[in-house]
């Protein structure tokens, strides 16, 4: 009857390990999808900006075209360009 226990034993750590190891397999996998999905809202939200921005300063290009308003224009520009840059710097991971 020893022997029986002893065998049973070993079938169920064998199990425990396998559901273990299944276990932490999937919590890497989505792990891996979060950082995805983290990656794309963050390219998303800088997408947002530099169209916000452009189209702020399309708007104001058509709407004011003196030479008052050039420091808000040239001010637009430098957001737009930062927020280029900030696009530029956000990076999607490839999931294969």
């Amino acid at each position: 009857m020893a022997a029986h226990q002893f065998h049973g034993s070993m079938l169920q750590e064998a199990y425990t390990s396998g559901m273990n190891d299944r276990t932490n397999h999937y919590r890497r996998i989505l792990n891996m999808y979060m950082r995805f999905h983290e990656a794309i809202v963050a390219k998303y939200k800088a997408e947002v900006e530099v169209y916000r921005i452009a189209g702020k300063l399309e708007l104001f290009e058509e709407l004011f075209n003196n030479s008052v308003m050039n420091h808000v224009k040239d001010k637009l520009k430098k957001e737009l360009a930062l927020a280029h840059a900030r696009l530029s710097d956000v990076k999607v991971p490839n999931i294969d």
